[in-house]
């Protein structure tokens, strides 16, 4: 996490904002927490199949949307439905991924910067740093409350601050 005032934390923390509001029986916030720490090829789809419970190819315990028993916990149920494009659909509508290609249809999905980008976020909410989550919470109400023009007022007093330490430094 960088130090506040920088132009990718105001952006993490205006996802914060979104991310908060997610629908949480959709598993969007699992598949882009497993894509930022875990996925190692990223120009590699993530396809239905991996939410697939009978698939050899399945990524479900990895997604944590596993119970103890090995089913799906409760709010992933609708994955049993049939509905496995439903969580890819809502990341390529949400701009964090695209799709595969036009072959696979709804089928793959690559994440894309904004999801890595989301993914980190939720890794950070998930750490025990109170103030990783203060900063969070912080910076986006106050994006969300006091609009675009406090923001400025606000990042460019940060800015002569610093200016003014870098020429005093010396």
């Amino acid at each position: 996490m960088e130090a506040p005032f920088g132009i990718i934390f105001l952006k993490k923390a205006e996802l914060f904002n979104l991310v908060s509001r997610f629908d949480k029986q959709y598993g969007e916030k699992q598949i882009l927490r497993w894509t930022y720490g875990h996925h190692k090829h990223l120009g590699s789809p993530i396809k239905t199949e991996h939410l697939s419970l009978g698939s050899q190819n399945n990524k479900l315990h990895d997604f944590k949307m596993i119970d103890s028993k090995g089913g799906l916990r409760s709010q992933f149920k609708y994955l049993e439905k049939n509905s496995l494009t439903k969580p890819l659909e809502n990341l390529v509508v949400r701009g964090f991924a695209n799709y595969f290609n036009e072959s696979e249809g709804h089928n793959a999905i690559v994440i894309n910067k904004d999801g890595l980008l989301v993914g980190e976020v939720i890794a950070d909410m998930e750490k025990d740093n109170i103030f990783i989550k203060a900063n969070y919470l912080f910076y986006s109400h106050m994006m969300d409350h006091l609009g675009a023009t406090v923001m400025m007022i606000v990042t460019t007093i940060g800015l002569i601050k610093l200016f003014i330490s870098f020429f005093y430094v010396k």
